[in-house]
């Protein structure tokens, strides 16, 4: 990220935690901000034009916006809009972003919302044609609702389904499955923590979870979200990722350093 947007977040999210009141409408309004500055290269153009006045850009915001959202969502987008921007694509996946912090914030657990999330990524990255259905452009945003509905009714928290649903509509990345761990770590950071994807070969107990994760946060220094998955590729051993950062000590990769040193 580089440094105007960094700075643009920065402000952004100060704005934010200024404010009280929020709710899951405030969250829902924001992405629908995010949403039309995915769609609309001219929008996005206009909002992030350095040479532009403020004043002209609060006018576009208010022309497009205004009898849409609540105060609060408006001036979030109006915020937004006053900051100076890297790239043009920045300003739509901030406003996602402070979108997902809302969300988090009006959580009643971020910890709970997480592995909500997870379990979902999880469900559809283990069936292909699930992952197809939702990643293809042949069907419609509707129509992809519609199956997250079907799929998740009952089963998530009022939040958890909103962020569901919101990644159908996402341009972040393509993948509906990377989507919602963009998401996770999304959330994470508004925690304070980071996500450990830890891949093993049999489930962990209690006490073995507990102390690779003090282990973990330790050697990080910070706490960690563990999201485990189970995988016969493992053979044996832990593989850790944490941020683009992998810790393997798997049985599978000691094989294949070995057949290396032989060949």
């Amino acid at each position: 990220m580089a440094s105007s947007t960094r700075a643009a977040k920065l402000a952004a999210e100060q704005a934010l935690g200024s404010l009280s009141g929020l709710t899951l409408q405030t969250a829902s309004e924001l992405f629908a901000v995010a949403n039309a500055l995915h769609q609309s290269a001219q929008l996005r153009s206009l909002l992030t034009d350095p040479s532009a006045a403020v004043e002209g850009k609060e006018k576009v915001i208010r022309s497009v916006f205004g009898a849409k959202l609540s105060d609060v969502s408006l001036n979030l987008a109006i915020t937004l809009a006053k900051q100076r921007w890297s790239a043009t694509r920045d300003i739509a996946k901030v406003a996602e972003q402070l979108a997902v912090r809302i969300v988090a914030s009006v959580s009643s657990s971020i910890d709970g919302l997480q592995e909500e999330l997870f379990g979902l990524q999880q469900v559809i990255a283990g069936d292909n044609e699930l992952e197809l259905a939702l990643s293809s452009n042949r069907a419609s945003a509707e129509q992809k609702q519609a199956l997250v509905k079907t799929l998740v009714s009952g089963k998530l928290s009022q939040a958890a389904e909103l962020l569901a649903l919101q990644a159908v509509l996402s341009h972040s990345v393509k993948r509906y499955a990377a989507v919602l761990e963009n998401y996770g770590s999304w959330l994470a950071q508004v925690a304070g923590e980071s996500v450990a994807l830890i891949t093993v070969a049999k489930p962990l107990s209690e006490d073995q979870l507990t102390r690779l994760g003090n282990a973990l946060n330790a050697s990080f220094g910070r706490k960690l979200q563990l999201n485990v998955e189970v995988s016969a590729d493992v053979v044996g051993g832990v593989h850790v990722a944490v941020n683009g950062e992998v810790i393997d000590a798997t049985v599978l990769t000691k094989l294949n350093h070995a057949r290396l040193q032989l060949n």
